[in-house]
């Protein structure tokens, strides 16, 4: 027999043999399985989540280090630069807020996040209290030291208690870049009260990251093997505990007015929404990186107008941001809450466990 027509043969009854017995070659359309969806999770992890972890420890580790450097000889550019890294620093966390879950949110009472973000737990703004505390510690003698910082209640400590810290003159709460130098310079409390929120918001920083990458809650695994073997616990799928996670981040936009509350003193309001439907995106289409996302399983099970539909309140929630028109993002951010509710589980055969009753 022919060699070149031998081997043709031998090939073809190699790919019938790998067809029969339910394998996957490299060409095979994408189909929703256990297996694509798994592959989906994983890169959506190792692409997405494990570098927002990243990146937030690295930007709450630079605030620090511009914290002190800023205090070593307070002035203008010292101040434009600590502010400009609590901006970064606000951004790398509304990129890993909608997947506020495993160490973030590991603790039934405190959970690290609140300590970050005060606003996230109820709604509460709790400005007021942080100037009232700001300028009780200015005009007492209580040691600064990392373990009264370590110790406070969480409406004093996070990322607020920092943004009023350098975006305020606690004075008056005066915005004025040369009143607030002004204040530090001579009051050298403030700069103990900076550098010691600093330092207590690097240690949840570190510990969410080390979670992730390293050992959860004494597990002797990383929260990345545990979620992505689902072995989460309280026993929920990781891909249902991804899309809930999501799904409440969105309803807490909408009904607790966050982008006319949060980023006042620093005016970063508007760009820290940006920055989360960034991500929200980010979880339903992966990135650059990404081969196989949730949106390109949903269109392979013929769920390609719910796609288009999320796509286009996606769209709209960016133009309303664009606009700053606080009602009409709410309204779209009601719209993605109902997508995550129903057509992404849907279009991805998830069920949430949850009886969704409000109508949106």
């Amino acid at each position: 027999m022919n060699f070149l027509l031998f081997r043709s043969l031998l090939f073809s009854a190699a790919g019938l043999l790998l067809t029969a017995c339910g394998g996957e070659r490299v060409n095979d359309p994408v189909t929703v399985t256990q297996s694509s969806l798994d592959k989906a999770l994983q890169e959506l992890t190792d692409n997405s989540i494990i570098p927002a972890v990243n990146d937030f420890a690295s930007q709450s580790a630079a605030l620090t280090n511009q914290a002190e450097a800023f205090c070593s000889a307070p002035d203008a550019a010292g101040l434009t630069a600590v502010q400009q890294q609590w901006r970064t620093l606000a951004d790398s966390w509304y990129r890993l807020l909608p997947l506020n879950f495993g160490p973030a949110d590991d603790d039934l009472v405190f959970p690290p996040y609140i300590y970050i973000d005060s606003l996230r737990q109820r709604g509460n703004n709790y400005s007021a209290t942080v100037r009232s505390e700001i300028n009780t510690l200015l005009g007492n003698t209580t040691e600064l030291n990392s373990s009264y910082f370590d110790n406070r209640n969480f409406q004093y400590v996070g990322l607020l208690a920092l943004e009023i810290a350098v975006f305020e003159r606690a004075a008056d709460a005066s915005t004025n870049a040369a009143d607030i130098v002004a204040e530090y310079q001579a009051q050298p409390r403030k700069c103990g009260i900076l550098t010691g929120l600093s330092n207590a918001l690097q240690v949840k920083a570190d510990y969410i990251h080390n979670g992730w990458t390293l050992n959860h809650k004494a597990t002797g695994k990383p929260y990345r093997e545990l979620f992505l073997s689902n072995q989460l616990d309280d026993g929920t799928p990781a891909l249902t505990q991804l899309l809930t996670s999501a799904q409440e981040f969105l309803d807490y936009l909408q009904q607790r007015n966050v982008a006319t509350v949060a980023a006042q003193s620093s005016g970063y309001n508007w760009p820290l929404m940006a920055t989360a439907i960034d991500s929200i995106e980010e979880i339903l289409q992966g990135n650059s990186a990404s081969t196989l996302s949730l949106f390109s399983l949903m269109t392979a099970a013929g769920y390609d107008a719910a796609v288009s539909a999320v796509r286009s309140n996606i769209t709209a929630a960016r133009d309303n941001i664009s606009n700053q028109d606080a009602l009409l993002f709410k309204s779209s951010a009601a719209q993605l809450d109902g997508n995550f509710k129903r057509e992404i589980p849907d279009g991805l055969e998830v069920d949430l466990g949850i009886n969704f009753t409000d109508g949106d």
